[in-house]
C-alpha cells in the first residue's frame, strides 16, 4: 500500500491550514473533484461548497485546534479519530470528538467523510484535552496506531 495513502500528511496539513485560518491553503490539499460529506447534514459537498463551509467556521470561531489524534491506515488512505476544538467569537470553547474516513490519491485528499455530532459538543477542562472516554495520547498529532 502506497505511504501517501496512509501516513497522513495531506490531512495534518490541510487541518493545520484551517487551524491558521488559511482556507486556500485548506482547499489545496484536495483534488480538483474531491467531496467532503459530513453525517450531520448528509450532503457531499463539492470544493467550492466545502470552502464556504470552512469560511464560515474560520469567520466564527478565533481559534481552531485538532488534537488527540488516532490514525489507522486503510487500502485507498485512512481512518482518523480525534478532538476538534474552537474558541468562538463569543470566548466560548468547544469540542467535538470526530471519525474521519480520507481516500487519497496522488497525494491528495479525494474524498473525506466527516462523522461528528454537532449537538454532542463539550467544554474541554483544559487545552489540550483529549477524547472522553479514551485514554490520552503522547503527541496532539498521532502517526498511525
Amino acid at each position: 500500500m502506497p505511504e501517501e495513502h496512509t501516513d497522513g500528511t495531506v490531512i495534518d496539513e490541510l487541518f493545520t491550514a484551517l487551524e491558521k485560518g488559511d482556507v486556500d491553503a485548506a482547499i489545496a490539499c484536495l483534488t480538483e473533484d474531491a467531496t467532503v460529506w459530513h453525517a450531520f447534514d448528509r450532503v457531499a459537498h463539492d470544493t467550492h461548497s466545502i470552502r464556504e463551509d470552512w469560511g464560515q467556521l474560520i469567520a466564527g470561531s478565533s481559534t481552531r485546534r485538532v488534537t488527540d489524534v488516532r490514525r489507522s491506515a486503510t487500502t485507498e488512505g485512512f481512518v482518523q479519530q480525534h478532538l476538534m476544538t474552537i474558541h468562538t467569537r463569543t470566548g466560548a470553547q468547544l469540542a467535538w470528538p470526530v471519525c474521519i474516513v480520507v481516500q487519497v490519491r496522488d497525494g491528495r485528499v479525494a474524498r473525506l467523510d466527516e462523522y461528528i455530532d454537532r449537538a454532542g459538543h463539550f467544554t474541554p477542562t483544559e487545552d489540550n484535552a483529549t477524547t472522553p472516554g479514551l485514554k490520552p495520547i503522547e503527541t496532539s498529532r498521532a502517526s498511525e496506531q
